[in-house]
């Protein structure tokens, strides 16, 4: 059986490869996949807290209530948890066109998502990687 320190290491390694990407492709002009790949560098993050701590959660990705509620005393709880429910949001809405309501235009997100969007969850996901990193090489020996 594996331990939670290499699952964590796995989900931290992983969300770096996002953060990359995600930088990769704001440069690219990619908003809404910027977009998504913030979003998946945050989940992962979270993921690897939270299986340091011994919660492995895989099979979703909307984990922010996860967090927030077995993790409060991290640093930054609050606001991370406030940045993942909002990128769990947007993630979802910048990967797939909706089209579900025949009386509203279809939503496309690479035509609706702007570089202003794609900044803030890149700026969003590279804080919360970069402080929770941290936490878990300091509390958890856990580092890339």
């Amino acid at each position: 059986m594996l331990a939670n320190e290499q699952i964590a290491r796995a989900f931290l390694r992983e969300a770096q490869s996002d953060l990359n990407s995600a930088r990769a492709l704001i440069a690219a002009g990619e908003y809404a996949r910027c977009i998504a790949h913030a979003q998946h560098t945050v989940e992962k993050v979270l993921k690897a807290v939270l299986a340091a701590r011994g919660t492995v959660i895989t099979g979703r990705h909307q984990v922010s209530f996860d967090f927030s509620s077995s993790c409060a005393d991290a640093p930054d709880a609050a606001r991370i948890t406030q940045i993942a429910s909002r990128l769990e949001n947007l993630g979802s809405r910048s990967e797939y066109p909706l089209f579900g309501d025949p009386n509203r235009p279809i939503w496309i997100p690479s035509e609706r998502l702007s570089q202003v969007d794609a900044q803030q969850a890149l700026d969003e996901a590279t804080d919360v990687f970069g402080g929770l990193s941290q936490y878990l090489d300091t509390q958890h020996g856990i580092r890339l």
